[in-house]
């Protein structure tokens, strides 16, 4: 359960303001200007989400209490994607070096 819901912030958090909103709009009579208020609160930590992920992403996982399988499962994705963006890097460069050695001819 742990893993679905570290796997879907996005889910989690939204479902959160969902019910702030209801509770606000069916209790606490909220006017627009609150629900504008909670609105760029759910974008700043939705941002802040997004952030915590790509950190996590670049730094590989440093400083990460988690140990278990799903480390090994995703330090063989990355090094896939590794390989496929050498293979895709490799593409481009045969080409530049076909394109320069037909302008030299």
């Amino acid at each position: 359960m742990k893993k679905w819901i570290t796997d879907h912030p996005y889910f989690w958090t939204s479902i959160i303001f969902l019910i702030i909103m209801i509770i606000g709009w069916q209790m606490l009579y909220w006017r627009v200007e609150n629900f504008a208020f909670l609105l760029l609160l759910y974008f700043i930590v939705t941002l802040g989400i997004r952030l915590d992920d790509i950190s996590r992403k670049i730094g590989g996982g440093v400083g990460n209490p988690r140990v278990g399988s799903g480390e090994n499962e995703n330090l063989i994705s990355q090094l896939n994607d590794i390989k496929v963006s050498i293979r895709a890097l490799n593409v481009t460069l045969k080409k530049m070096m076909e394109k320069i050695e037909k302008e030299e001819q």
